[in-house]
C-alpha cells in the first residue's frame, strides 16, 4: 500500500497557501496497527457513532481496504486526520473521513480526499462515493465544492435514525478539477 500511495501523489506533503507556517507540515502515509489508538481518539472526539479499535483493525487487514493518516513530518506522531476507502469492484467508496478538531478547517480532509481521488483515476476507476449525515453540512459544503453529487436519500441509514446523502463523484478524462 505504501507504493501505491507514493506513486499516486504528486507531493503527500499538505498546507494550505497562507496557513500558518508555525503549524506542523502533515504528509499522508498508509496506517499501520500502531495507529490505531490515535484513529480512535479522533473517532471518539469527531463522530456521533465512532468506530471502534476492531473496526478499525479490520479494515487494516482488508486487501481492498486503504487507511491513510496524516501524521506530521517532524515527528511522525501528531495525527491531524485519516481517510479509509476501498477501491472495491471498480469503484471507490469512502467510508470514513476525519480530521482531528484542532486542525479542521485548514483543507486536510479535502487534500486526504484529492490523494484517495489520485490513487483511484490511476486505477482506472471512474466512480467515488459516499454517504453522509443529513445533518453535517460542513462534509456536505466540502464534498459538493469538490463536485460530488447528491444522487440519492438513504432514509434511516444510521443507527440513530439520520438519513444519509449518497453522493457520487464521475472521474472522466482522468482529470481532478478540486
Amino acid at each position: 500500500m505504501m507504493s501505491d500511495l507514493k506513486n499516486c501523489c504528486t507531493s503527500s506533503r499538505c498546507y494550505e497557501s497562507g496557513a500558518d507556517m508555525s503549524q506542523p507540515i502533515f504528509s499522508i502515509r498508509p496506517a499501520t496497527d500502531e495507529d490505531i489508538s490515535e484513529i480512535v481518539k479522533i473517532e471518539n472526539a469527531v463522530h456521533l457513532a465512532p468506530w471502534t479499535a476492531e473496526h478499525v483493525k479490520a479494515e487494516l487487514e482488508k486487501p481492498y481496504s486503504h487507511v491513510w493518516i496524516m501524521t506530521d513530518d517532524e515527528t511522525d506522531s501528531k495525527l491531524a486526520g485519516y481517510i479509509v476507502f476501498w477501491l472495491f469492484m471498480g469503484e471507490c467508496q469512502i467510508l470514513n473521513v476525519a480530521v482531528d478538531l484542532p486542525y479542521r478547517g485548514l483543507g486536510y480532509a479535502k487534500h486526504m480526499i484529492r490523494q484517495a481521488a489520485n490513487l483511484t483515476a490511476r486505477e482506472g476507476i471512474q466512480k467515488i462515493t459516499l454517504e453522509v449525515r443529513k445533518s453535517n453540512q460542513a462534509a456536505i459544503a466540502l464534498y459538493q465544492g469538490m463536485n460530488f453529487v447528491i444522487t440519492q436519500i438513504r432514509k434511516s441509514f444510521y443507527s440513530n435514525g439520520e438519513d444519509a446523502y449518497f453522493m457520487t463523484l464521475s472521474l472522466k478524462d482522468d482529470e481532478l478539477r478540486f
